[in-house]
Parts: C-alpha cells; sequence; structure tokens
C-alpha cells in the first residue's frame, strides 16, 4: 500500500505555488488573521502544551480551530461541545476536562493528528491533514475543498450542504486554513512549519507575473489504499462498517472523512489490524470476509 499523502504532496506543492487570494477578501482576511493571533495568545501555555503532547503546530491548530469553531475556546476542538461538559454530538462522551488545553489534546488523539509527528509538519502535510480531517469527498466531484481553499483562486465553488448532498453551485463562505495559515504567518513569524510556504504569499492577484496553471483533483486511492479508487469504493466501505455496527452510523455519501476514519480506526483495533485509519487491503479483506460470513 502506498501512503496517500505521497500520492497528493506533490499535487499540493503545485496548488501552495499557484494560490492567490480574492482580492475582495484580503483586508477582511488579515483583520481576522490579527484577532485569531490575538485570541489565542490568551491560551498561550494551553497551546504550548499541546504542541508539546502532540507534535501538532500551532499554525495548523489556529487555521483548523477557526474553521471549526470560530476561534471560541469555550468549545472542544473534538466535535464542538463545550469542553467542561460531557460531549453529546460524536465523538459522544468525552469531558468534561479541566481546560480547553486537555479537550484539545484528547481531540487530536482521537484523530490521530499526534501521530505525524513533529518533523512532518511541512505546507503539503498540512494540506493532506486538513483535507483528510474534513473529508475527500469534494474530490469526487472534480473539485477542490473549500475546507482548505476557499478565498482563493484554487477554490471553483461547490459544497455539502447535507450528509450525502452536493450542491455544486453553493460558495464556501467560510475562510479556507491554507489562506487563514498563510496570513497567521505574516502576522507571527513564530508560528512557521517546519519549512517555507512553495511561493511567496501574494497580496492580491493583480501583482503582475504568470500565474501558475491548478491541476485538476487527483483521483487517488485517498483513504482506500491498495485497492481501487472513488467514490464507489469509499460508499462500500461505509455501507460495510454500517452492516457490521459501525457506532454512530456512517453517512454512505463517498466522502472519506474524520467519521469514516474513526469508524475504520475502530474497526482495525477490533480486529488486530493496524490502527491508522486508511482502508488498506488487510482492512478491505478483513470487512469483506466477515460481511460474506453468515451471522
Amino acid at each position: 500500500m502506498r501512503h496517500p499523502y505521497d500520492v497528493l504532496a506533490p499535487e499540493y506543492a503545485t496548488l501552495l505555488a499557484a494560490m492567490l487570494v480574492d482580492p475582495g477578501r484580503e483586508h477582511e482576511l488579515t483583520a481576522r488573521a490579527a484577532a485569531v493571533r490575538e485570541l489565542s495568545e490568551r491560551h498561550r501555555d494551553e497551546w504550548a502544551e499541546v504542541t508539546a503532547k502532540t507534535g501538532v503546530p500551532r499554525l495548523w491548530g489556529l487555521a483548523s480551530f477557526e474553521r471549526e469553531s470560530s476561534s471560541d475556546y469555550s468549545r472542544s476542538p473534538a466535535q464542538g461541545d463545550r469542553w467542561d461538559r460531557v460531549s453529546v454530538n460524536v465523538p459522544r462522551g468525552l469531558g468534561p476536562y479541566q481546560d480547553w488545553g486537555d479537550a484539545c489534546i484528547a481531540a487530536y488523539g482521537i484523530d490521530q493528528l499526534d501521530k505525524v509527528g513533529a518533523p512532518n509538519w511541512s505546507w503539503t502535510r498540512s494540506c493532506y491533514e486538513g483535507e483528510l480531517y474534513n473529508g475527500f469527498g469534494p474530490r469526487a466531484h472534480g473539485r477542490r475543498t473549500g475546507y482548505l481553499w476557499s478565498w482563493t483562486n484554487i477554490y471553483t465553488g461547490g459544497k455539502y450542504i447535507a450528509d450525502g448532498e452536493w450542491d455544486p453551485g453553493t460558495q464556501d463562505k467560510q475562510c479556507g486554513m491554507v489562506p487563514m495559515m498563510a496570513a497567521l504567518l505574516r502576522v507571527d513569524a513564530s508560528l512557521r512549519l517546519t519549512d517555507a510556504l512553495p511561493a511567496a504569499f501574494p497580496p492580491s492577484t493583480s501583482g503582475g507575473g504568470q500565474e501558475l496553471q491548478v491541476p485538476s483533483p487527483a483521483s487517488a486511492p485517498v483513504g482506500v489504499g491498495g485497492g481501487p479508487s472513488g467514490r464507489n469504493v469509499t460508499e462500500w466501505l461505509q455501507a460495510a462498517l454500517n452492516r457490521l455496527g459501525a457506532d454512530p452510523r456512517l453517512a454512505v455519501d463517498g466522502c472519506y472523512g474524520r467519521h469514516t476514519r474513526r469508524a475504520v480506526t475502530t474497526f482495525q483495533a477490533t480486529h488486530g489490524l493496524a490502527p491508522d485509519g486508511l482502508a488498506g487491503p488487510l482492512t478491505v479483506s478483513a470487512l469483506r470476509n466477515l460481511i460474506a460470513t453468515p451471522s
């Protein structure tokens, strides 16, 4: 099995180099990045502990938390519930925690972000983990995910408006993680990752020079490694996990995101497989055998 990140890393590098921020959003992006950093400074000690214990860089965490919870530190990064109460949304039954930092550490552990390793958090890896966290569903529709690229030239529209319901005409109105990370880095250079942004973060599309061509989304075997790729395979995987008692049940939408990854990880751990959250040949074989076995 070839790790999907290895397949997608060159694509991310090209997109990062070609990225231009929507000039109509520049002022708003800069102001919001400054506000996100200011809010985080009130939780500096917690962020330091999160980074030390998980290896997840603060830059990625800030952009992710802004995307998920609008940087509301009364909320857990795991599902947006209050961290000082037991969570009621998926993942349920977590907490209460002593503080936001403890909730964040637990959330990153659930989604295996703490397994990436601090030295590996490059810009391309940050893109991959962000897309994996939210889901690869937009690729099945030939679109870039707004979760990463909204407010830039990379994003051309399209959004899931409900479980399994893709609307190609809907625009993602939130700022994507990548432009937010780039803007945060301009506000605070100490937030840098292990490498530099592949190209200087341009202030607008009117700065002259030749734009790089944006490649079409790769139909790589994301999530379901070592076998056929595509939405139908992920839908089969989700249906198979549901049939075997996935709790909570998965939306059979062909979007390999955090909920599907969590269900795969649980299945792997239960059946003696390496719990990496990626449905490789051994995992798919085990699923097929269990479904084929009469109950």
